[in-house]
């Protein structure tokens, strides 16, 4: 099974590459990312084994992320490389990276099947061995930390578990927890700096939510979402569109 992740910052590129891949039943597409440094995540997340890699992009090339894969990856779990790009030029970088193919845009059917095609004899005669889906990082539980708050003029420290998201209101961060609402120091950003992701994650550029606080998704049309926390809570929280995509795969809907 050839488990792809699809890199390139244009959104319409990225729809049309894996709209060619879904024309090949053995290609499942693990995710998407839009720079090099994000394929780079995206790659010690998801541990694809065939990665398509825009040359062109902000934030680190396509080659630039190849070669930090193979600095941080033994190499037999370093995934291979497509390099996709409009420039014939960047192919010499390409292949001295030892890219398994490189394919210009528009890509066509039958180039992206050729690709395919050696990724697949490649895939067979490698066989690694098992490796965690994840880099060993282990994830704090909410239950064992604390967040300062301010209350009454009292300082408080709210357990993690009970703070089931962090919103701004007029500039000022307030938790809000089962217990009410309590204001916190500091700008949202870096109250968010002091949370532990997951389980906390931004939606949106004024809510921070607990993942195990969310209730459900709610799509309002438009591409527009809102989420729905537990009771006691009772909060809807809009869902900017450009995070929903991460917010549903955390949770694994």
């Amino acid at each position: 099974m050839i488990r792809a992740l699809v890199v390139d910052d244009e959104p319409l590129a990225r729809q049309r590459l894996k709209r060619l891949l879904g024309a090949h039943p053995d290609v499942e597409v693990l995710g998407e990312a839009a720079s090099g440094n994000e394929a780079v995540t995206r790659c010690l997340q998801l541990r694809p084994n065939l990665v398509f890699l825009d040359v062109d992009m902000p934030d680190g090339t396509g080659l630039d992320a190849l070669e930090r894969l193979r600095s941080t990856l033994p190499e037999p779990h370093c995934p291979l490389a497509v390099f996709t790009t409009a420039h014939e030029q960047h192919a010499v970088s390409a292949f001295a990276l030892e890219g398994l193919d490189y394919l210009l845009k528009p890509i066509e059917p039958a180039t992206l099947a050729r690709a395919l095609l050696r990724a697949r004899k490649r895939l067979w005669t490698q066989a690694p061995p098992p490796m965690p889906a994840a880099p060993p990082v282990p994830v704090p539980a909410p239950s064992t930390g604390h967040l300062a708050a301010h209350r009454g003029g009292r300082v408080l420290n709210l357990d993690l578990h009970d703070v089931a998201c962090v919103e701004l209101e007029d500039t000022i961060a307030f938790a809000h927890t089962p217990e009410g609402r309590f204001r916190l120091a500091g700008t949202l950003a870096e109250v968010e700096e002091r949370l532990p992701e997951p389980p906390f994650v931004r939606i949106s550029r004024s809510a921070i939510v607990q993942l195990s606080w969310v209730k459900h998704l709610e799509p309002l049309g438009a591409g527009v979402w809102m989420a729905q926390l537990k009771d006691p809570i009772e909060r809807e929280l809009r869902v900017a569109r450009r995070r929903v995509k991460t917010v549903r795969e955390l949770l694994g809907w």
